[in-house]
């Protein structure tokens, strides 16, 4: 049973949070895309990356983004459920970029910055959805 309404930043921060996954999955749906020709317009460090990229790093942001977002709306809906759908957001995270680190000359500032960036807001929604769960706003 919910014994309170959350709070309006908690409503504030859960749909910027959509917002960002949503921009996450127009990424996702693009990324097919850029194999399709545009890899040559990416300055030649990403564009040895892209190359480089096995498949499990692929199906790792399938899992980081699809997940996220499905966790955002569960949170949205005040569902318990987001917080496993964040775990996994994070898993996908980590399949994603585990690669990377075979090859210092992938790490560059901007891969490190973002992928950071990302692990931040993964972090966060961990956090709000713990914070729903223990101030009962999920159910």
């Amino acid at each position: 049973m919910l014994m309170s309404r959350p709070l309006g930043w908690f409503w504030l921060l859960a749909i910027a949070l959509l917002a960002w996954n949503v921009i996450g999955l127009i990424a996702l749906l693009y990324d097919p895309v850029i194999g399709l020709g545009d890899v040559s317009k990416l300055a030649p460090e990403q564009q040895a990356i892209y190359a480089a990229r096995p498949a499990i790093a692929f199906y790792g942001f399938v899992l980081a983004t699809v997940a996220g977002t499905a966790g955002v709306i569960a949170l949205l809906l005040r569902r318990h459920v987001a917080l496993w759908l964040f775990i996994a957001s994070a898993v996908g995270l980590v399949l994603q970029n585990a690669w990377l680190f075979g090859d210092p000359a992938n790490l560059t500032a901007e891969v490190l910055g973002f992928q950071a960036l990302i692990a931040g807001s993964i972090a966060l929604e961990i956090w709000l959805a713990l914070t729903a769960k223990k101030r009962r706003w999920s159910r």
